[in-house]
């Protein structure tokens, strides 16, 4: 089954606001509180509506294969962008918003992306949401 629409639409719309955003940037944008670049309304809008595509992803009830799936979709965009960029780092807290997901895997799915997760983030390189998953893919593999 491929990833739901509303899942990847999320990602292309942030990723087509934030370049739009980065090309209308000036150069004062930001300084001393003047001005805005827009990038901070398009990482919200890119919350709410990656929130929105996952809850109601998880509402359908998928099975673990489809869970998997877009899970790891959700994953790899962050390492698909660049690292610094601001883009990179929204991605990389995104993850936490896919945790209900984790919820809808097999236990030996959950261990099986537990190795691969924790292959692809290393302990320096977690932040809070990757420690999330983690904990949430340890635990469900324990089930």
């Amino acid at each position: 089954m491929p990833v739901p629409q509303a899942i990847s639409l999320a990602f292309e719309r942030y990723g087509e606001a934030m370049d739009s955003a980065r090309r209308n940037r000036r150069t004062i944008d930001g300084f001393l509180g003047i001005g805005s670049s827009g990038i901070e309304r398009c990482q919200d809008d890119f919350v709410s509506e990656l929130r929105a595509a996952v809850e109601g992803f998880a509402a359908a009830g998928p099975d673990s294969a489809s869970a998997r799936e877009a899970l790891e979709y959700i994953f790899s965009r962050a390492r698909a962008g660049r690292r610094g960029d601001a883009s990179y780092w929204m991605l990389l807290a995104s993850h936490s918003l896919a945790l209900p997901l984790v919820d809808f895997l097999s236990p030996a799915d959950a261990l099986s992306m537990l190795e691969a997760y924790e292959a692809s983030f290393p302990k320096r390189e977690r932040f809070p949401a990757q420690k999330a998953v983690i904990s949430a893919l340890r635990a469900r593999g324990r089930a």
